[in-house]
This record gives structure tokens, C-alpha cells and sequence, in this order.
């Protein structure tokens, strides 16, 4: 058999090349693994410098087994996906990724809230806080109005939201080309990141963000809930604009990322809700002070309760509409546990023969006492105590036999409490944990703080199955008839979630906050070794037990109900010393000199955008620096204007116009600002003992 030449030339050649590429393969290989090692102990000194938790995560870190980093033809690191079982990136992943981030520069994702209706509110009460939003809402729509929409990235922005850290080829084209106070990584797979450490150069990435000053906050593995929740609880603390105002980027295609997408999308409201505001604080102080000055009982809550009577069952009871079903069993148990009911609960319980243990307030304003006076009887309140909290209107606990208060989070009040402590002496108390929105989430908290082990809810349902069955018809909502007569309060819009035995219930944004307020409470360490049942039928509660009311046991027990309501009075709670007045502290001084400083920095001339936000940003961060200092409660009643304005300004800022037609808008929205810092030191001097006069009409 004859072979042709040119073939066997052919042949050889593609041999010679077949063998040229995989000898230069093997030396880019050899290459990768020199340099890619010392990166990686480079990036892990980094780690340790900047985030420690990182670096203990990843310095003896074992990757799945089907972990696949290699390299390309052109030396270029390349990885198997989990999901798809193809490689991530292109033959020439650089250049790929290059590419992307160019195509998201010239149409950019952002995060947008729109302020167009804070102009119209209304302000029936005479808030100092609706008429400062108003006066900022008519300069934002001005600028809605006369500007175009900012679509473009002409500078600095609030934050950049990156999905997806991959190999991190994008990383450092994004810095360089997005400069940003807040940037937000998520990684939902452990092993790509740890690959990271093996390609990109994260050492010069950490340092750069160093001494820019920026803020980096990177989620490696973690669930979407956690990342969520990790991203609410900055933004309640430090402002919405740590997320809000974002430029968007989704590295590579993932269900954990789309999860996490969707997750923010569909609740991307709660970011801006809940920092209260000064008239807020204003009663706190004055309701606080006054409380103390009454002495009554506060809760042990500064150090670990030792409950001797811990696995004695209690009931947590509120007012949904699966409490209509249980009331007969209440009846049949009620001597074998105590029960907590929340607030309008008790219309039902008392209108079907069961006098609640306790009964838990929430709400701070004078409507509380008109309620509880017009729908609860005289007789029946007199064989009640009463939960709540220190910010509760002082004449509130005259209607009760005996109170006990914790002291609640957030709260201008209850930061002078504590520095009142701190300054004369004493240990300062911890406050309830996770006590908002709903009296169902103090209830809880209350019971969970005062070392209970054994809970059972009933009626907290957190959202409803039919719209026209929204509490228990045996309460105050209701006539004899069945026909409702007070409309429940409706937050936000309504939304469908899963329900604690399969159905799904109807809740709107303040129930849902509820319910996921209850699951955070559950997850902490003071609520270690806790069993909570939830009886109810409504909303699905993480961290419980779905337990039908048909399955439930309770056990005759050793000690009678009316032996540990004592002792819970008794002993886990103590009346302030005689001498300790709080209000000693409030300094007015510190608070002017706080106010004139706040000024001064808006003072300072700006021209550009990225000056303007950087401003707004310096005077937050100093008032922010006052949140665990004596100076604590001064933050608070400053906290929800400063919060509220700075998201209104920074958002109009990035919203509408260019770096200089902004300008003049924000220099008109930054005069409301400073003319209500000015007039603060005299509103606080003059309102902080004036207690709430909002009724309730029956």
C-alpha cells in the first residue's frame, strides 16, 4: 500500500502542532501554578489584614470533588460550572469578560425608588416629620419635573451590587470604572470563590478599596434569606443608600443568584421603612422618663434570666382569624398554662370567659389607654397584668393590676435609659430583641427574654385566608353579627405566602415584616434551647413547629399557673431606684453642638454630584459615630430625619439631571435640610417631656 507524501507531510505536521500545543499547554500550566500559588498566599495576607473570617473560611479549605480549574490555550484560567457541567467562561475568558462589563457601562441597571409623593402627604396629626417630607417631596418632584432621567455613570455612585464573583476577571475593570462608597459581593458557591483566590488578585483589589475609603461587603455561601437579611439590618442601621440608588451586575448565569434577584426585587421596600421619626422620639422621651419616674417594673433583661419555672407553658395569643376555632380549647386549658394575649386579642379571649395572664401593649400612642378603657372591662383588666415596653404612655399602666416593661430597641428612650446606667454607675439593660412590628413580635419576645422554653401561638397568624375573615370575629372588629366595624390597618400592598399547614394566606407588608421578625427573634442565642409550637393557621413561621390544636397535650404540671405569674412578677422584674432620673442626662448643649456641626458640613461648597453625595455621606457617617457613645439618644431623635433626607437627596441626586444641572436642586433640598437642623436644639428643648394626645374614637 502506497501512502501519498504530501499526506504523510500533513500528517506529520498536525503531529508536530498537536504536539507543540500540548508541550506549550503543559509550560502555560506550569506557569499558571507557580504564579496562581503565590497569589493565593498573597490573597489569603490580605484576607487576614482586611477580613479575618474570610481568611479562616479559606486557609484550610477543601473544594468539592468535582472541582475543574484549568487553563486555556492563551494562558487564560478557566473553571467548570456546578450546574451546567460546562466551562464558565469562553476559549478566551478575559476578553469575554471585558466585553461584558463594557456592555453593562453602556446600559446600566440600577435600583430606583421614585419620592414623587411625598409633596402630597397628608399631615392631619401636625407631625414635624410629614411637614419636613413635604417641604423635601416639593423640591424632588421640582426636579422630577425639569430634569431628565440620569441614565449614564458620570462619577461616583452610593453602590454597586455585584451577583457572582466567578474567577473575578471583572472585579477590577468594575472598580476602576464604577467607583462607589458600598460594594456588595455575592458569591452563592464556596468553591468559585475559593478558585478566585487562585486567579484574581484580590490583595491590590482589598487595598485599593482601602484607601478609597469605600465599604466592601462580600456573601460567600450563604442563603438567599441570610444575604437578604444581612442587607436589611445595614440598611436599617446605617440608611438605605448602602443598597439603594445601585448599579446592578450579574456576572454569570445561576438560580442561587436569580433567587437572590428576585428576593430584593419582591421586597426592596422594606429597605426604606422603620427608622421612626422626632415626633416618635419626642414621646419616647417623654413617655420613658416618665415611666421610670412612676417606677415601675422593669425586666432583668441585662444579664442571662434564670427562670426556675422556664418549661411551664406559655401561650402567646393574638388576633387572627384562626383563633375563632380555638377559643373552646383555650377555655379547656386555660388553668394549665398562662396566657399572653396581644392587645385586641383580649376583646376576644374576655367576650368568650377567659381572663388573659397578661396582656401585651405595643403601640406608644394615647389611643392605647382610650382602647383599653372603652373594650376591655374594668373587671377584667384589674385580673390582668400587663407586658409592654418602656416607651408605652405612662397612663396605660394605671388600667392594670400590675406592669412589667422591657425596654425597646431603637428608640431614643430607651438609648437614654441605658447611657442614664451607664453614666451613674449601673449595668445597662439589654432591650427586647426583634420586639417590632406587630404586639405579637413583643409578646414573643417578651416570653422568649424572660426565659420560657415551651411556647405555644395561637392566632398569630400574620395574614389571613379570606379578606372578609381579617381577625377573630369574637373581637372588638366585629359586631354581633359577624359584620366588620373597624377596618385592620393595611401596609403596603398584599402578597401571597405560605401558610403553617400548606395553604396560603394573604398578608401585606407589615404582617409579612411580623412573621419574618418572629423567625430572626428564634435564630438568636436567647432563644437557645426553645420550643415554640406553632398552633395557629395562618403564616408559616421558620424556626417552630406546626403543631394542630387536635395534637396538642398539655400536661397537668407540678407548680400552679397562679405560682409562676407571681414569681414572673416578683422576681424577673425590678422597680428602679427612687433616685434614678433619666432625664438628668438628655443634654440639650451636646445636642445644639451636634445640630451646628451637622450644618457646618453642608455648609462646605460642592461642584459635581460625587461632591454633593460625599457631603451628605460625611454628615451621616458623623451622626452615625454617635449610635454606641453617651451621645446615643441624641442620634436617635435625629436618626429617622437624617436617614429619611439623606435617601430623599441622594436619590435625586443620581436620579435626574447631570453632575452639574443636579446642582442647584440639591442646594434648594439641602436648605430644607439644614433650616430644620437649625430649629431641632429648641424642638427638643421644648417637646421632649410632651406626651402623645392622639385618641382613639370609639
Amino acid at each position: 500500500m502506497k501512502h501519498n507524501t504530501n499526506d504523510i507531510e500533513v500528517e506529520l505536521q498536525n503531529i508536530k502542532d498537536k504536539l507543540s500545543q500540548s508541550l506549550n499547554k503543559h509550560s502555560l500550566e506550569l506557569e499558571f501554578t507557580k504564579k496562581a500559588n503565590l497569589l493565593y498566599e498573597k490573597n489569603l495576607i490580605a484576607f487576614k489584614k482586611y477580613l479575618p473570617e474570610i481568611y479562616e473560611k479559606f486557609v484550610n479549605f477543601l473544594p468539592k470533588g468535582e472541582f475543574e480549574l484549568f487553563i486555556e490555550d492563551n494562558g487564560d484560567a478557566n473553571i467548570v460550572d456546578y450546574a451546567t457541567k460546562v466551562p464558565m467562561y469562553s476559549k478566551t475568558p478575559a476578553k469575554q469578560v471585558n466585553s461584558q462589563v463594557s456592555n453593562a457601562l453602556e446600559s446600566p441597571i440600577f435600583s430606583k425608588i421614585s419620592y414623587d409623593y411625598l409633596e402630597k402627604m397628608e399631615n392631619k396629626y401636625d407631625f414635624l416629620h410629614v411637614e419636613l417630607l413635604k417641604k423635601a417631596g416639593k423640591v424632588y418632584s421640582k426636579a422630577q419635573k425639569e430634569l431628565t432621567e440620569n441614565r449614564v455613570i458620570d462619577g461616583k455612585v452610593p453602590s454597586v451590587v455585584i451577583f457572582g464573583i466567578g474567577l473575578g476577571y471583572h472585579l477590577e475593570n468594575i472598580l476602576k470604572n464604577v467607583p462607589s462608597t458600598y460594594i456588595n459581593l455575592f458569591e452563592p458557591e464556596e468553591d468559585y470563590f475559593y478558585a478566585s483566590l487562585f486567579t484574581f488578585d484580590w490583595s491590590n483589589y482589598l487595598e485599593c478599596i482601602n484607601e478609597a475609603g469605600s465599604f466592601l461587603y462580600i456573601s460567600i455561601g450563604v442563603s438567599e434569606d441570610e444575604i437578604y437579611q444581612n442587607l436589611h439590618s445595614r440598611a436599617q442601621d446605617q440608611g438605605p443608600f448602602t443598597i439603594s440608588n445601585s448599579w446592578f451586575f450579574q456576572h454569570y448565569p445561576s438560580q442561587s443568584i436569580d433567587n437572590i434577584i428576585y428576593k430584593l426585587r419582591d421586597n426592596f421596600h422594606e429597605f426604606f421603612m422603620g427608622w421612626g421619626f422626632i415626633d416618635d422620639a419626642f414621646m419616647s422621651l417623654a413617655h420613658s422618663c416618665e415611666n421610670v419616674n412612676r417606677r415601675i417594673p422593669f425586666c432583668h433583661a441585662h444579664s442571662s434570666i434564670v427562670n426556675n419555672y422556664k418549661h411551664f407553658p406559655v401561650l402567646v395569643v393574638a388576633n387572627g382569624p384562626s383563633l375563632d376555632s380555638e377559643l373552646d380549647l383555650l377555655k379547656s386549658i386555660r388553668e394549665k398554662v398562662i396566657i399572653v394575649s396581644c392587645n385586641s386579642a383580649s376583646t376576644a379571649l374576655i367576650n368568650n370567659g377567659i381572663i388573659p395572664d397578661f396582656h401585651a401593649a405595643l403601640e406608644r400612642s394615647r389611643a392605647t389607654y382610650d382602647f383599653l378603657k372603652a373594650f376591655l372591662p374594668e373587671s377584667a383588666r384589674k385580673q390582668m397584668a400587663l407586658l409592654t415596653v418602656n416607651v408605652m404612655h405612662q397612663d396605660v399602666a394605671e388600667l392594670f393590676s400590675w406592669v412589667g416593661a422591657g425596654l425597646k430597641g431603637r428608640e431614643a428612650g430607651t438609648s437614654l435609659h441605658q447611657v442614664s446606667e451607664i453614666l451613674e454607675g449601673k449595668t445597662a439593660s439589654a432591650t427586647l430583641p426583634f420586639c417590632n412590628p406587630l404586639v405579637g413580635n413583643m409578646a414573643l419576645s417578651h416570653v422568649v427574654t424572660l426565659g420560657f422554653k415551651n411556647i405555644y401561638l395561637f392566632g398569630v397568624d400574620n395574614g389571613y385566608v379570606d379578606p372578609s375573615h381579617h381577625h377573630s370575629k369574637s373581637s372588638m372588629y366585629y359586631n354581633r353579627e359577624g359584620d366588620t366595624v373597624y377596618q385592620p390597618l393595611q401596609i403596603g400592598s398584599k402578597m401571597l405566602i405560605s401558610g403553617n399547614f400548606g395553604q396560603d394566606v394573604i398578608a401585606d407588608h407589615f404582617l409579612y415584616s411580623g412573621k419574618v421578625q418572629m423567625e430572626r427573634l428564634l435564630k438568636t442565642e436567647r432563644a437557645k434551647g426553645v420550643y415554640c409550637y406553632n398552633c395557629s393557621g395562618g403564616a408559616k413561621i421558620e424556626g417552630t413547629l406546626s403543631l394542630r390544636s387536635s395534637d396538642l397535650i398539655i400536661e397537668n404540671q407540678n407548680v400552679s399557673k397562679h405560682d409562676v405569674v407571681e414569681y414572673v412578677k416578683n422576681s424577673l422584674f425590678y422597680i428602679p431606684d427612687e433616685d434614678f432620673k433619666i432625664e438628668k442626662h438628655l443634654d440639650f448643649e451636646g445636642f445644639e453642638k451636634l445640630c451646628d456641626t451637622l450644618i457646618d458640613i453642608l455648609s462646605e461648597p460642592v461642584n459635581s454630584r460625587t461632591e454633593a453625595y460625599e457631603q451628605v455621606i460625611k454628615q451621616v457617617h458623623l451622626l452615625t459615630s454617635l449610635k454606641e457613645t453617651q451621645f446615643s439618644h441624641h442620634y436617635m431623635v435625629l436618626e429617622g430625619e437624617a436617614l429619611y433626607l439623606s435617601s430623599i437627596i441622594i436619590n435625586m441626586l443620581f436620579n435626574y439631571g447631570s453632575s452639574q444641572s443636579i446642582l442647584p436642586y440639591y442646594q434648594e433640598l439641602k436648605a430644607v435640610w439644614c433650616d430644620f437642623l437649625a430649629s431641632a436644639p429648641d424642638l427638643y428643648r421644648e417637646n421632649w417631656n410632651k406626651s402623645s394626645d392622639h385618641i382613639f374614637e370609639v
